[in-house]
């Protein structure tokens, strides 16, 4: 459990304002570059949408330093779950993270209600859709473990090798670490040019957990592929509920400390009776990424009755969540 964190919360009647601007990713930069600057003047409140870019090493985000430098002072909400460590690199930003918003992201699958029987023939399987970073890096790495079955994992994008070159130069490693570390990147042409897809519909989940529902359910193990997961603050979007919804166990190719905010933040259980979360707390993506896989390729080895049985040790948990998400409790942990 996060014990060094202390999730905001603010009463939403405390934000109620008469004028708001909604900003969504496709505009960040226009923020940025004072394009948007009348519209802050004008408005009650801001609405930041979707990721904002992320945060670097020194939990600094682009768009938030650009209201601090201009000296915003209204109310700011945004996508991610707010902490004191955030509120600590933002001290003069009025930012919150109202249950609205985690309700409009989460509450996608509301209306799924009856999934297939679960009967694992596959280990593991992952879907990854716009080419970010940390989904190269993810099929990268899968495929190097053996791990990467077309049948129920996806890649909807092809990127030269060389992407995968430009990716470590970028990730705060020694010359030695990039040598290393490199080796569990390395893929044949062949998979790195072809796109492997289930007709993904971006935003369509009523019609998406029907294209995987099946890979889901006949799959021991499902790596959620966050968005912007090379950033370096939890960003939980609503890619894990496919498998809370199929009653299926899952972990998170996401930011450091996603598992712990899950958890304190909107009071989902861990499968932690067979999963060894350390990797979480490995701030940098690289070795997360490793630590993750090498942590989950020892199932692999075993036997469809063995991951029957290590399914049952955890079904406390997968009931729990699946109640938990349908009964909304998951919002009473946010601010209202």
């Amino acid at each position: 459990m996060i014990r060094r964190l202390t999730f905001l919360h603010k009463s939403e009647q405390d934000r109620t304002h008469s004028l708001s601007v909604i900003i969504s990713s496709n505009i960040y930069e226009d923020l940025i570059n004072h394009r948007l600057d009348s519209r802050l003047d004008s408005t009650d409140k801001v609405i930041l949408n979707d990721h904002l870019g992320g945060f670097n090493k020194d939990m600094n985000n682009l768009v938030l330093d650009y209201l601090e430098s201009v000296g915003f002072d209204k109310p700011i909400d945004i996508s991610y779950v707010v902490s004191s460590d955030m509120l600590d690199s933002y001290p003069t930003l009025d930012i919150s993270h109202p249950s609205k918003i985690s309700e409009r992201c989460l509450g996608v699958l509301y209306n799924y209600s009856t999934h297939p029987c679960t009967e694992f023939k596959n280990f593991l399987c992952s879907f990854n859709g716009s080419d970010h970073v940390g989904r190269q890096l993810l099929s990268s790495i899968m495929d190097n473990f053996g791990l990467f079955d077309s049948r129920y994992s996806s890649k909807n994008f092809s990127y030269p090798e060389s992407h995968i070159d430009g990716h470590f130069s970028n990730m705060d490693l020694t010359d030695d670490e990039i040598r290393l570390y490199r080796k569990f990147f390395i893929n044949s042409s062949e998979f790195l040019d072809t796109v492997f897809t289930f007709g993904h519909v971006q935003y369509n989940h009523a019609q998406n957990i029907y294209n995987l529902e099946h890979k889901l359910t006949k799959s021991f193990i499902h790596i959620v592929s966050e968005t912007l997961s090379t950033s370096y603050y939890p960003f939980i979007t609503e890619k894990f509920v496919y498998s809370i919804v199929t009653r299926g166990l899952f972990v998170a190719n996401g930011q450091p400390l996603w598992h712990e905010y899950l958890e304190d933040a909107y009071g989902f259980k861990l499968y932690d009776k067979i999963f060894d979360y350390s990797f979480d707390k490995i701030k940098n993506p690289i070795k997360r990424i490793i630590k993750m896989m090498e942590m989950l390729s020892k199932f692999s080895h075993l036997s469809i009755d063995d991951w029957n049985d290590l399914y049952l040790m955890e079904k406390d948990n997968i009931e729990y969540n699946y109640d938990h998400y349908f009964s909304k409790q998951y919002l009473k942990y946010l601010p209202q």
